[in-house]
């Protein structure tokens, strides 16, 4: 499958297509964005907020990073690392416990054909609020082996189990917008929520090749007594030629 986003089906046809088949032809867009993303670079602009009552903002940090991923294949699971290189900036003298948060660039990850075994999909009704309108599939994970992500508290991890809804263009099957909560699944930890929002747009490089890559992710953290709130913003793609020959390896 090329790497240029070409109309599988007419949007207004989206309704008519079965679960099962609109999940193969997402799967397969998913493996073919992973075959480009590694393949560029990015600035990725970080603002970390603490949240008082009613939303007030207590204290902010903003932070920008020379942004690159890595994708390697190991079986059952895709490992990807984040190389974030951070770019200079005025430290500040204010001390406030923040969160800190790295990989929701990847959240489309769950419809790749080696995740969607582990999730429950169900068909909601179809977004008509934009012009071209949406497929609407929510989600939720059912298996606990191999997370998707992990919550690193006290130097230990916890298995992340997300569920939500994620919007499909139907056009390119590509994964715009996906949103993501834990419900109470932490809750005994302290954790009362963590809810992700991530949207992805369609960037065009210079020989009109149309890529789907991560645009904004913002992540709600709250506990009984603390509320964070960050948002990264990813922008100025770039391709990034390297050496390296990715593979994914089917399940066994």
């Amino acid at each position: 499958m090329v790497a240029a986003l070409l109309a599988a089906v007419p949007a207004r046809a989206a309704t008519a297509v079965a679960l099962d088949d609109a999940l193969e032809r997402v799967g397969r867009q998913m493996q073919n964005f992973w075959s480009y993303f590694p393949s560029v670079t990015c600035i990725e602009s970080v603002t970390q907020s603490k949240l008082g009552d009613k939303d007030k903002m207590l204290f902010v940090r903003h932070r920008t990073f020379d942004y690159l991923i890595d994708l390697r294949s190991s079986g059952l699971d895709i490992a990807v690392d984040e190389s974030r290189v951070e770019k200079p900036r005025t430290a500040s003298k204010a001390k406030m416990p923040l969160l800190d948060t790295a990989g929701f660039s990847i959240f489309s990850l769950i419809f790749h054909p080696l995740y969607q075994s582990r999730y429950q999909f169900r068909r909601l009704a179809d977004d008509s609020s934009q012009e071209r309108g949406f497929l609407c599939i929510s989600f939720q994970q059912v298996a606990r082996d191999h997370p998707l992500s992990v919550l690193r508290l006290r130097e230990l991890e916890y298995p992340l189990e997300w569920r939500g809804k994620a919007w499909i263009d139907p056009a390119s099957w590509a994964v715009v917008r996906i949103q993501a909560g834990l419900g109470d699944t932490l809750a005994d930890m302290g954790l009362l929520r963590l809810d992700a929002d991530v949207t992805y747009s369609a960037v065009r490089f210079g020989d009109q090749t149309v890529y789907w890559l991560p645009d904004r992710a913002v992540i709600d953290a709250q506990t009984k007594r603390q509320h964070w709130r960050n948002t990264h913003v990813f922008a100025g793609y770039k391709r990034f030629a390297v050496d390296t020959d990715v593979k994914i390896a089917a399940p066994k």
